[in-house]
């Protein structure tokens, strides 16, 4: 291979691995906090807004993406449950700006077609975050989807009668 197809090669593998940092999405979904309560919605509503996640090292293929803002969730500390109906959901908890190059704090997927998924957001330090509902799977697979904010119980530390 002579220089110039090589600088060739080295500039064109360079834009595309720029592309794919750079791509950018929207918590079109909105935001949950704890007053959200357990939300319904279908995520094959939802655009397919990326390619790769968790610093552009995960392909998540062309399933829809459901993005919500979760920033005052993780506030207190609270967790998530994620209940597809029928279709083998991801989950990922992204910080910091919402796109393909954000790291992946959380993650959930273990349960299959139909299992719930659940992520904790105990231990994050205040920031920005979202969560990403899709799939690895092909287009299509989604589907209706209940998302359930979960508050941290407050401990009782002591108790007494004066």
């Amino acid at each position: 291979m002579n220089l110039k197809n090589l600088t060739t090669m080295l500039a064109a593998q360079s834009l595309l691995a720029g592309a794919a940092v750079a791509q950018t999405c929207t918590p079109s979904a909105g935001a949950l906090n704890d007053t959200s309560g357990t939300v319904t919605i279908d995520t094959c509503s939802s655009a397919d807004q990326l390619t790769s996640i968790c610093n552009s090292s995960t392909p998540i293929g062309n399933a829809p993406d459901t993005i919500y803002s979760i920033d005052g969730l993780v506030a207190i500390n609270a967790g998530i449950n994620v209940r597809p109906a029928g279709y083998d959901a991801y989950v990922a908890v992204l910080q910091g700006t919402c796109s393909g190059g954000a790291t992946c704090v959380r993650e959930s997927d273990s349960n299959g077609a139909g299992g719930a998924e659940t992520v904790s957001l105990a231990g994050l330090s205040p920031g920005n975050y979202f969560l990403l509902i899709t799939s690895f799977a092909a287009a299509g697979n989604c589907g209706s989807t209940e998302v359930q904010p979960v508050p941290t119980p407050v401990a009782l530390r002591s108790f007494s009668i004066d």
